[in-house]
């Protein structure tokens, strides 16, 4: 444990001065949120049973592949191609997103309505995973909050004296939409996609940073309270943190190496989906909730390594690690060169990049990205159109 920390601590030092001293990197973030995790593991009174050198070796091979290959893609300079964003295009993006909010309310309605418990909170959420009476996908599956995801980006990015409105009002969308279906992530979202672009803005500083951070954890506290019941002590603070930190970490090591049904099946879910989709296969994408476990702890989140080490062992731990943390590190180097775009693409990853210590969402919600991506694509596409006088 203390020779992970202390690795964890170099990398992170390393990313930062190789990065150009950017706080908000592939190789910082990833070090910064494992650190955090591992120290509070060491730290924090916790029933947990000591952390296994399988897991261990899995994290270290993970931080320090993901770290390196990041950092070795930002090394290099690529073709920079500055494109304007489409007005018109963004324009259209926000007033379709304010004429979907009667879908958001009606499924609220549904919600309350229909719910089977005698907790209005507990019941937003089962309506939300499509679980109980709900037999729908749920209210993640509509591309409307995509929508509000992506408009919420363009409006902090546009965002100065004359153009402030819309930001707050795509805000209160998404926070909204996170209020609804009970969500962690999306609040968890609209905070660092905020934090984050508002410190590329130069509008607030890391002082700013950590006091909004403070207000988005107790916020995140408030809401699972509220869910669950618990009464807002000190003692369901730390069982709270327990349960969304420590306890992954903890339940990897209940997962079985190269133990999947079907070939890739956790990694390449996408592909299982569209095969089946089409009528190509007659195997079933895999459920993205995972399943609970309930010893030694309750939980069904098991870390950013779970679908790798499930299905391809310590090899796909390694490969994932390197793909990904290269993936994300053209992502920034584009940024650092001055792309619009692909400063608004990182910006939108980070929260990927920041929950990783609890689970994966980048293959995992592969599809979910690929729809971001193509409509955040889309205005700097129409814009490059050539106008015909």
């Amino acid at each position: 444990m203390t020779t992970l920390i202390l690795i964890c601590t170099l990398l992170l030092l390393m990313s930062y001065e190789l990065s150009k001293h950017e706080w908000f990197s592939p190789g910082v973030l990833t070090c910064g949120v494992w650190l955090v995790g591992l120290v509070l593991f060491v730290v924090m009174p916790h029933p947990l049973p000591p952390l296994s050198t399988r897991f261990l070796m899995g994290a270290g091979l993970w931080i320090a592949l993901y770290t390196v290959s990041a950092l070795c893609m930002q090394s290099f300079s690529y073709r920079a191609r500055e494109t304007q964003m489409s007005a018109l295009v963004y324009d259209v993006y926000y007033w379709i997103s304010i004429c979907c909010v009667p879908f958001l309310i009606y499924f609220v309605y549904q919600a309350l309505r229909f719910g089977t418990t005698d907790n209005w909170a507990m019941n937003l959420r089962m309506a939300a995973l499509g679980r109980g009476r709900f037999s729908h996908d749920g209210a993640y599956t509509p591309l409307y909050f995509t929508l509000w995801q992506v408009t919420y980006l363009l409006a902090l990015f546009r965002l100065d004296k004359a153009h402030w409105r819309r930001a707050v009002v795509m805000g209160l969308l998404v926070l909204g939409f996170g209020v609804a279906t009970m969500a962690k992530f999306v609040l968890l979202f609209f905070g660092v996609v905020t934090i984050v672009m508002l410190y590329q803005k130069h509008i607030i500083r890391l002082r700013h940073i950590a006091v909004i951070g403070l207000i988005l954890i107790a916020g995140m506290f408030v809401q699972h309270a509220v869910r669950e019941k618990m009464e807002y002590d000190q003692k369901t603070f730390f069982e709270v943190v327990e349960l969304y930190v420590l306890r992954n970490y903890t339940a990897f090591d209940t997962v079985e190496p190269c133990s999947s049904e079907h070939w890739g099946e956790n990694v390449f879910r996408f592909c299982y989906a569209v095969a089946y989709k089409l009528g190509w296969s007659t195997v079933e994408p895999i459920d993205p909730l995972l399943p609970f476990i309930h010893k030694p702890t309750f939980t069904n989140t098991y870390t950013c390594l779970y679908p790798f080490y499930k299905d391809f062992g310590m090899w796909g731990i390694g490969l994932g690690a390197a793909i990904t943390g290269a993936f994300m590190g053209w992502i920034f180097r584009k940024k650092q060169q001055g792309s619009t775009f692909f400063t608004l693409l990182f910006v939108y990853f980070c929260t990927t990049i920041i929950i990783q210590y609890n689970s994966e969402f980048l293959f995992m919600n592969f599809s979910g990205h690929v729809k971001a991506c193509l409509l955040l694509y889309l205005p700097f596409l129409i814009s490059r159109i050539p106008k015909h006088e």
